[in-house]
């Protein structure tokens, strides 16, 4: 690809991830593609309302509540829409490759490990990230991880969780694990937009666990140990 080009990201889960990682990527995604004279489309998939309990955590605001979340995002970020940048809200939860477009970029930012496995194996999804987070801690995973990282979150046998511990919210002892690893999946997204047109040293983050706490816990791409 070159530089004016035309590319794409699907975005799967507006929640405790996709809220921030959207209000991150937007601003400076647009600036890449006024620079670069690109065109760059980014839909953003989920069914879920907004909630009174998720203004605490996620990036809504109690005029939000009752609204689709994708809806919502989407009209915070609507003075960014347009041009060179495009935003396509969709409404509707990812189950099947029909329900998603073919897109250069893709990241799963929902807690499903069907989606997060049909992502994984479809062509329709180019290259592709999966965040997934539990309190202070995050996991950011790419098809250049281990299978053994892969498979941790891709289990069908594996239920559905938020990004905040039990009781976090309710006894405010909310964690950033979300927004951290939002802001990785951002500088993955804008890095692999650069390489795109043209910028062959813009080196992506690489897959990896990690603590706003402790740290870096440890390395998920293939040639290294995953950590159980």
């Amino acid at each position: 690809m070159e530089k004016g080009g035309r590319y794409s990201l699907n975005v799967i889960g507006a929640g405790g991830i996709g809220s921030w990682l959207m209000h991150a990527l937007v601003r400076p995604a647009r600036r890449f593609a006024d620079a670069n004279k690109a065109q760059l489309h980014i839909r953003m998939y989920d069914s879920d309302k907004v909630d009174e309990s998720n203004v605490h955590h996620q990036n809504f605001t109690p005029t939000d509540v009752g609204i689709t979340k994708v809806e919502a995002l989407f009209e915070q970020l609507s003075d960014f829409n347009g041009g060179n940048l495009t935003l396509e809200a969709c409404p509707w939860d990812v189950r099947t490759e029909d329900d998603f477009q073919m897109a250069d970029l893709t990241i799963v930012a929902i807690d499903s490990p069907g989606c997060r496995a049909l992502v994984a194996s479809s062509s329709k999804a180019g290259k592709w990230a999966i965040c997934t987070c539990a309190g202070d801690s995050f996991l950011f995973l790419t098809e250049d991880s281990a299978d053994s990282a892969i498979s941790m979150v891709t289990q069908p046998n594996q239920g559905a969780a938020s990004c905040q511990l039990p009781g976090a919210i309710s006894g405010g002892r909310i964690e950033a694990g979300n927004i951290s690893v939002a802001a990785v999946a951002q500088t993955w997204v804008l890095r692999s937009l650069r390489y795109f047109s043209g910028e062959e040293n813009a080196k992506v983050p690489i897959s990896r666990a990690e603590s706003t706490i402790l740290g870096t816990l440890g390395s998920m791409e293939c040639d290294s140990e995953v950590l159980g």
